[in-house]
């Protein structure tokens, strides 16, 4: 699987923009759009702290966690086709990206 980089948010979030825009996250192209979004920040997640499924009893263990983690998910999938979820999402996805960076350069410096 290719690495998932910040570009690859921004290509699904150009359009997602737009339908918010227009207050139409609710159609079936935006849903389609917020599923692929919502499944993207998951497989980020895994793939920036190296684990296959996210086990929330193990949030602590990882090196990449924003804080309120379990409770920012929970708000994403219960809201994820309005507006507020969608934020939700675009800011997760920006501090994990924020954090993943750092997380690496703090690894590169212990060697």
């Amino acid at each position: 699987m290719n690495m998932i980089v910040k570009e690859d948010f921004i290509r699904i979030e150009v359009h997602l923009d737009e339908y918010a825009k227009a207050k139409k996250l609710n159609t079936k192209e935006a849903k389609k759009l917020l599923d692929d979004y919502f499944s993207l920040i998951e497989q980020y997640f895994k793939q920036i702290n190296e684990i296959d499924t996210i086990d929330f009893n193990a949030l602590e263990t990882y090196p990449v966690v924003p804080m309120n983690f379990e409770e920012r998910y929970e708000y994403m999938v219960a809201r994820k086709y309005h507006f507020m979820g969608f934020s939700q999402m675009k800011t997760l996805k920006t501090e994990l990206i924020k954090m993943n960076a750092a997380y690496q350069i703090m690894q590169k410096n212990k060697f």
